[in-house]
């Protein structure tokens, strides 16, 4: 019974079997009691209730003056709101206040009078929170007990649907059209597999000059993929199995693969005997990579999904962790500043400056732990911007080794560094300082007086350079070795003389090195030392042979290629026109080096470059992107990835190849 305010739990009931009766009622209260006696073994008010609250599709109940007076769990996600923002308001609050809500209330209102509300219809809407919605929608009459006018409106979200649709729709057009001017590929060929006949458009589909070139060739090997499809067709066929489209995939000229559907039959002579086959082909190319791409997206959400829960499980850890050391410090400066503040006059100088000591050195630590985890934030959130260039590992550890010289000859320990001077990796020059600084530091912390800290750098192979640092100090435990680059660890001991340390110090040149594309390992044993070993991953190639260069303006095309043969005059450049076009031509040939355009069609720089970098084969290809744009900011840091801004000058194209590893 409708009270004016909430509904109860047996009118939400009779709302929910009017919708799995999916008809307008117009005795609910009737209705749902002549159901539950013909079915009261299987159907309850609680199950009527489950359906209302576990429903995906948005239920919105209103009374006959229009006000909401029930919605589900489903609706208020639906359409962004609270439960508490919708109760006892007119159901146009949900629209967006540019819409003309009086005149929709006052068609409602109609429509009451009337009961004549369009059963199922399909609606895009207008929210209040800024955003949009298809909608397939239902509307039900419910009058209860007491003869109060429900309206009772399903919301099924059909988004994806409409996208699917529009797709489809542009696809149909695209083919239709094809059709209509004569332009879709049609065949003749004969048992054995000749082609008899064919269309210009044809010849266009499979990249052929002439019609002579296609009477050479034998359908079931030079035009089939796999000859076992065209096998089991033309059984189909003779069988009379084929009735629908088969879906193909063929060869042109150069070899690459386009994915048909081909509409065939058999051709009979007068004695019913057969001659041959024709059909048409649809090329459905695009739309198969579409619709694997479709899935790749989902599976990646999936996965981001899971990252996302499994960074957010990660931060709650590390805010439990780090909230006593935020903390702890406080205790320290505060105490102290009370006991000056109230005690001055009667404490002793040496008293103050003791007390003023401690309240400084809490106050360090406390600005030493803010700092570590406002720059592993920033690491970690992508918010630094790195640029890699090829840096010397030689000048960066002696710089960091200078810095800290006064530190270690006050403990007596020596710096051993072994780094030829023409040794680099390319890398980020202000994070390598940082990795080196917390390696060496810690190294100081560690080692007793008469110890040595050593680094040194080595090409371990054509693939890698391998850097060590390593101390003669205590060592570390072994089991808590698989601590040390877990920030929701936050493993920190004290230094031999009381040093205190952040535990930041070690993730931050775990997420250091990702960021390089290599990895950090540690070494230890109790008493002897540690080594920590940084390993850098370097270009196999040597030298710039095949260029790929992806732009869709011939001029530019034509520029860049002068350019690379100025820079490398034995290198052989490609060219395509699109992202898509590139990665299938990649499929056959592996560039040392792609230049792309960033403003393309149906798949821009950007996009280009994240479905190289996620494919297994291509993802260590170096990319230079260019445009007129900042793109840079946009890009994820990339080693393998540079930027240039147009117009292309050549010096600057140089000096980018200069510093990139082949």
């Amino acid at each position: 019974m409708y009270n004016g305010g909430y509904m109860n739990q047996s009118t939400v009931s009779n709302k929910v079997h009017s919708i799995l009766k999916n008809e307008p009622q117009q005795n609910a209260a009737e209705s749902i009691h002549n159901y539950l006696h013909y079915r009261s073994e299987k159907i309850s008010y609680d199950l009527l209730e489950m359906v209302w609250d576990r429903t995906n599709d948005g239920m919105l109940l209103t009374d006959s003056d229009g006000m909401i007076v029930a919605v589900n769990e489903a609706f208020c996600i639906m359409v962004n709101m609270q439960e508490s923002e919708l109760m006892k308001l007119p159901f146009t609050v949900i629209y967006d206040r540019n819409m003309d809500r009086r005149q929709i209330f006052d068609e409602y209102k109609i429509n009451v009078t009337n009961s004549s509300f369009q059963k199922k219809y399909e609606k895009r809407l207008a929210l209040s929170s800024g955003q949009s919605l298809y909608a397939e929608v239902l509307t039900s009459i419910l009058v209860d007990e007491a003869n109060e006018t429900f309206v009772l409106t399903e919301f099924r979200d059909i988004n994806e649907r409409k996208r699917w649709e529009s797709s489809l729709h542009q696809s149909e057009f695209h083919y239709r059209s094809l059709f209509e001017n004569s332009v879709l590929p049609m065949y003749q060929s004969t048992v054995d597999g000749k082609f008899l006949n064919a269309n210009i458009a044809l010849l266009r589909l499979l990249g052929y000059d002439s019609f002579d070139e296609l009477l050479q060739l034998n359908v079931e090997t030079d035009v089939y993929v796999n000859s076992q499809h065209r096998i089991k067709l033309v059984e189909n066929l003779q069988n009379g199995a084929a009735d629908k489209a088969t879906q193909l995939e063929l060869k042109k000229k150069g070899g690459s693969r386009i994915i048909v559907l081909a509409h065939s039959r058999i051709l009979l002579d007068d004695h019913q005997n057969v001659i041959g086959f024709e059909g048409a082909l649809e090329d459905i190319t695009e739309r198969t990579m579409l619709e694997r791409q479709l899935q790749a997206n989902i599976k990646k959400l999936e996965n981001t999904q899971e990252e996302l829960t499994k960074l957010n499980t990660q931060k709650d850890k590390i805010l439990a962790i780090v909230s006593h050391d935020l903390r702890s410090p406080f205790c320290s400066i505060l105490g102290f500043c009370d006991l000056l503040k109230s005690e001055f006059s009667t404490l002793t100088d040496k008293e103050k400056l003791d007390y003023v000591g401690y309240i400084n050195e809490a106050a360090i630590q406390q600005l030493n732990l803010v700092n570590s985890l406002l720059d592993w934030s920033r690491l970690e959130t992508g918010r630094i911007r790195m640029k890699f260039q090829p840096v010397s590992i030689a000048k960066i550890a002696g710089d960091v080794m200078n810095s800290l010289l006064g530190i270690a000859m006050k403990k007596s320990i020596m710096f051993h560094l072994a780094i030829p001077a023409h040794l680099t990796v390319n890398a980020d020059e202000q994070l390598i300082r940082q990795l080196l600084s917390n390696l060496i530091g810690n190294a100081l912390k560690f080692t007793s007086s008469g110890g040595t800290i050593s680094v040194e750098l080595k090409e371990d192979s054509a693939l890698q350079s391998v850097l060590t640092v390593s101390d003669t100090g205590i060592g570390i435990p072994a089991e808590d070795l698989k601590k040390l680059f877990k920030v929701e660890e936050k493993y920190s001991r004290k230094g031999l003389e009381g040093e205190i340390g952040t535990g930041l110090g070690l993730p931050m040149c775990f997420e250091i090195m990702k960021k390089h594309q290599g990895s950090i390992d540690a070494m230890s044993i109790e008493g002897t030392g540690t080594v920590f070993t940084l390993t850098f991953v370097k270009q196999a190639r040597t030298e710039c042979k095949k260029v790929l260069i992806v732009d869709d303006q011939k001029g530019n095309q034509l520029i860049l290629s002068r350019f690379m043969k100025r820079i490398s005059e034995n290198s052989e450049t490609i060219f395509a026109e699109t992202g898509r076009e590139a990665l299938e031509l990649m499929k056959t040939i592996r560039p040392d080096l792609i230049m792309t355009d960033y403003h393309m069609p149906t798949m821009d720089g950007l996009e280009f470059i994240r479905r190289i970098r996620s494919d297994e084969a291509m993802k260590n290809t170096p990319v230079i992107i260019i445009s007129g744009d900042e793109v840079d900011y946009f890009i994820e840091a990339d080693p393998l990835t540079s930027t240039l801004r147009k117009p292309i000058v050549f010096t600057e194209l140089k000096q980018t190849m200069e510093r990139i590893q082949f």
